[in-house]
């Protein structure tokens, strides 16, 4: 709420008038910071707020250049820089494992800006306002540390905690899902206590405690001389993650690819019907389909989302109707804003109830409001129909590739890192890199055979096999990595066991 209202009530003061609610552009920063480690959070919002400044200065700048011109040409123009926007800002997302919200308010912001811009709006006053929304964003994503630093920290290792009991509590066989679950959480608290700096602290100490739990090593916790921990697996890097998903089978790759084929067509067919605002449909398809190739949970976030946009052009005429002042509208905005931080991930029917007045009073250019309101409900539900379709239509069976190049890919890895630990220790700067990507290789073999579970059981039924014997394969060489001492080499039979159970991955 603060990161909206103070800037906004600042260049309200300045002069600015109704152009302070655009402040809102980048109020949004402030939601890709949440759950992340202060020390690191600052830099993932302005790194957000950056993409959305650069959404903003780029549709704003072609909203003024093309004015009210309602030229086929120059609206189609508008769509395909909007769609070339989304389809890269989705690949980003899925590559890096951003999780909610997306990548959905860069496209947002982008569809806001060239709106306003196209009807009088000067592209600096929105990039300015915008900017100082963000910093609102920062400001208010970083203030909570004066109450406690450690929140995210104690929050991801108590989840990887409960998560390993939860494997050890089940006596649950060494290839059950409770351990690839227990592996994950360990492996993002691990990631969380890096970005924290705070890898050799007490919560380290008791993170390493259900570590050895989990694969049953003889690691110790710690060396008593030293006072040091053993060294936690490094993360990948951001190009790290983008390279390894430039590949036309990756999970990255097909969901921008559906992106932009699905948001190219509801944003033609938007111009095709003479609707005035094609980036409602784009806005819609990027929703669906902005986390991948997931049909059931594709349908419900489009679902939810005209639901909520339903409601919230109901919300949004009795708002207009009631004619409020600037610095009203400006505490309006501020409560829809933080209704959809908290609410954003957990249920998005009701985060778009807010989103829907909040990008309408910020964009309306005139007292009319029931032919936009009808307009802004069809592109909705076209974006929508569109972006569900293509789950189905666009590459249909693009999951069983995936699935397949995922797990070829961890094999792969297994194998290098296999090799490797015939003559090296696995503590080795090198061996922990080769873990890592292990690790991080059988995360996307379990999303990509999941997803194929839910959308294609009948095929995953007589391919999961070949996936349980893949998560074995992978967390019983990390787990004889962990148990190895440090500076020690794996044992020779666990190798040939190793080696014997990866030629059988297929």
């Amino acid at each position: 709420m603060a990161a909206l209202a103070v800037p906004a009530v600042i260049l309200w003061f300045a002069g600015l008038g109704h152009e302070a609610l655009f402040a809102a552009l980048g109020s949004f920063g402030v939601l890709y910071g949440e759950n992340r480690p202060y020390r690191i959070r600052w830099r993932v919002i302005v790194i957000a707020s950056a993409v959305m400044i650069a959404s903003v200065a780029i549709m704003s700048t072609l909203g003024h250049v093309v004015g009210t011109d309602s030229s086929t040409t120059a609206e189609l123009g508008i769509v395909a820089v909007s769609v070339v926007i989304a389809g890269l800002a989705v690949y980003a997302g899925n590559a890096l494992r951003l999780g909610p919200p997306g990548p959905l308010f860069v496209v947002l912001t982008g569809g806001i800006a060239a709106t306003v811009a196209r009807h009088g709006v000067a592209p600096l006053v929105l990039i300015g306002c915008t900017a100082a929304g963000a910093a609102g964003s920062l400001v208010a994503g970083m203030s909570p540390a004066l109450l406690g630093r450690s929140r995210p920290q104690l929050a991801s290792v108590d989840a990887a905690i409960a998560a390993i009991d939860d494997y050890i509590d089940a006596d649950a066989p060494r290839s059950s899902p409770l351990r690839h679950g227990a592996s994950g959480h360990l492996l993002h608290a691990w990631s969380v206590l890096h970005d924290a700096a705070e890898t050799d602290s007490a919560l380290a100490q008791q993170l390493w405690a259900s570590h050895e739990r989990l694969h049953r090593g003889s690691t110790p916790m710690t060396d008593a001389t030293a006072g040091t921990f053993p060294t936690p697996l490094p993360r990948p890097t951001v190009r790290q993650r983008l390279r390894a998903s430039a590949h036309p089978r990756s999970h990255a790759a097909i969901a921008a690819m559906r992106v932009m084929v699905a948001a190219a067509a509801a944003g033609g067919l938007s111009v095709a019907l003479g609707l005035t605002r094609p980036d409602w449909a784009i806005v819609a398809v990027v929703l669906v389909l902005q986390l991948g190739p997931d049909r059931i949970r594709g349908a419900l976030r489009g679902a939810h989302r005209l639901a909520g946009t339903a409601v919230g052009l109901v919300l949004f005429a009795l708002l207009h109707a009631a004619q409020p002042t600037t610095i009203a509208l400006i505490g309006i905005l501020a409560v829809l804003s933080f209704t959809i931080e908290i609410t954003v991930v957990s249920n998005y029917g009701l985060a778009a109830t807010a989103i829907t007045p909040l990008a309408l009073l910020m964009s309306a250019t005139g007292p009319a409001i029931w032919e936009p309101a009808r307009d802004r409900l069809i592109e909705t539900a076209l974006g929508v129909v569109l972006g569900v379709a293509a789950l189905w239509i666009v590459d249909a069976r693009a999951h069983r590739r995936t699935t397949r190049w995922t797990r070829d890919e961890a094999v792969d890895d297994v194998v290098t890192l296999l090799d490797l630990l015939e003559t090296r220790p696995p503590d080795t700067d090198e061996g922990r890199v080769r873990r890592r990507d292990v690790q991080w290789a059988l995360m996307e073999a379990e999303m990509a055979a999941t997803e194929s579970a839910i959308d294609d059981p009948a095929w995953a039924r007589d391919d999961w096999p070949a996936h349980v014997r893949l998560r074995h394969l992978g967390y019983e060489t990390l787990a004889e990595c962990w148990k190895a001492a440090p500076g020690t080499t794996v044992d020779r039979s666990a190798l040939s066991e190793l080696r014997a159970l990866s030629d059988r991955v297929s």
